[in-house]
């Protein structure tokens, strides 16, 4: 506000002019009685250096609002310069400015940890106790990491060894949640939870250890290896196995077991017939007390649902990744806890029987893998001429060579050149003439 007698500017708040001393008329905010709580920019005044009762009223002002004071002068000085110790700013994702390490994945483990939660009551579906112990780990590691990549909870992040924070364990956890979101496939609230968190664990995931010439799917694996014969009816008996588990395998009755009706008593040539007394009315709940189960029910359906998917991951390993010598007999032993868990829970239903089919596809390979891992562990024969034992001669002794024979100067006859001794008569030189 502008003094009425020298015209300079002065601060709206103060009774007289700061230049002139001349009296300052009141402000419309005065009038009213009302003050803004903070003041703004645009309602400072506009000055290359501040009066001192300008600076009196901001440090007042700040000392009511409990906030440090910092002269006008000094603001943009102090907030420029950096001891070292302030982190640089954030640019990424909105959305992520508050949740901790600024990371996709922890989001992802917050809906996981959700999910797994809900489990727990007997009205939302669960993966098993394999399939959520097996998550639950995974979710550590893998929260341990990104907290140690981003420099945050260190007190707790070196707690754990170093072998744990390879790349290979969120790649093992994002295929391990991949597995059992297909298990949970469906319609309900638990399946769009699993969904959601695999899918923001495993994309972020995928952009920092399993995509890329240095990933651990490049590194490792080889998925083409998949699609040569036989290993193609591998993956389609695991495929076909997979899905049969979404089939019908047994069926319940929910329908209370009711007691037989007492037999009344009666003379002996009365003979009454002992019945099942209806619980209700059955002939308006025809199958009402019927329970399907489907192969995801049964009790072990994740974790051989996790044996046959490591058949595969077997199978497509780069042929240069050395491999334990208990591998060979891997598929062997999956085939035969499979054919086992089919067994017991075999019923005249298609479920089951195709699920036998699919088995009896991956053993071509288990087969297949068997000979070549006794082949290889065979001694190599020994090398064969053709001959028959009667025709084979032996090489002959260099003692026992008759005396024509060249070898020993000892024992060469009369005709052998070398020994000057044994030579006869006939075998002197001719005299050579002498010339004169």
């Amino acid at each position: 506000m502008r003094c009425p007698e020298c015209g300079e500017s002065s601060n709206a708040r103060l009774k007289y002019c700061e230049n002139c001393g001349g009296k300052m008329p009141e402000s419309p905010q005065g009038l009213t009685g009302s003050r803004p709580a903070l003041r703004t920019n645009s309602t400072r005044r506009a000055m290359e250096e501040p009066s001192y009762a300008a600076e009196i009223l901001d440090e007042a002002e700040a000392h009511s609002q409990g906030a440090a004071y910092v002269p006008a002068g000094s603001r943009d000085t102090a907030e420029d310069t950096d001891p070292g110790q302030s982190r640089p700013g954030y640019d990424g994702p909105r959305w992520l400015a508050s949740v901790p390490a600024h990371s996709q994945s922890i989001v992802g483990l917050a809906v996981l940890s959700f999910a797994l939660a809900l489990s727990i009551l007997p009205s939302f579906d669960g993966v098993g106790v394999v399939g959520a112990l097996l998550a639950v780990v995974g979710a550590v590691l893998t929260l341990a990491r990104e907290l140690r990549l981003a420099g945050e909870a260190q007190g707790v992040t070196k707690l754990l060894p170093e072998v744990l924070y390879r790349p290979e364990i969120p790649a093992a956890f994002c295929a391990l949640l991949a597995a059992l979101s297909f298990r949970m496939l469906g319609m309900g609230v638990m399946p769009v939870l699993w969904l959601l968190a695999s899918g923001l664990i495993i994309h972020d995931q995928w952009r920092k250890v399993i995509a890329g010439p240095d990933g651990v799917l490049a590194r490792w694996f080889d998925l083409r290896q998949l699609l040569v014969m036989p290993s193609v009816l591998t993956l389609g008996g695991v495929g076909l196995a997979l899905l049969t588990l979404f089939a019908p395998w047994a069926t319940l009755s929910t329908l209370p077991e009711v007691p037989d009706a007492p037999v009344p008593s009666g003379p002996p040539e009365l003979r009454v017939i002992g019945a099942q007394r209806a619980a209700d009315d059955v002939l308006y709940s025809a199958n009402a007390g019927t329970l399907t189960l489907t192969g995801w029910d049964l009790s072990g359906a994740v974790l051989v649902e996790l044996l046959l998917l490591s058949v595969l991951a077997l199978l497509a390993l780069r042929p240069e990744v050395s491999r334990p010598a208990w591998t060979r007999f891997a598929p062997v032993g999956v085939l035969g806890v499979g054919l086992l868990w089919a067994l017991l829970h075999l019923k005249l239903s298609p479920g089951p029987l195709i699920f036998v089919v699919g088995l009896a596809a991956m053993g071509v390979q288990v087969v297949r893998q068997l000979r070549e891992s006794r082949d290889a562990l065979a001694p190599a024969p020994a090398y064969d001429d053709g001959l028959d034992e009667t025709e084979r001669v032996e090489d002959p002794n260099p003692d026992d060579m008759y005396p024509d024979d060249e070898g020993n100067p000892d024992d060469m006859g009369p005709d052998d050149e070398g020994n000057p001794d044994d030579m006869g008569p006939d075998d002197e030189e001719e005299p050579k003439p002498r010339g004169r």
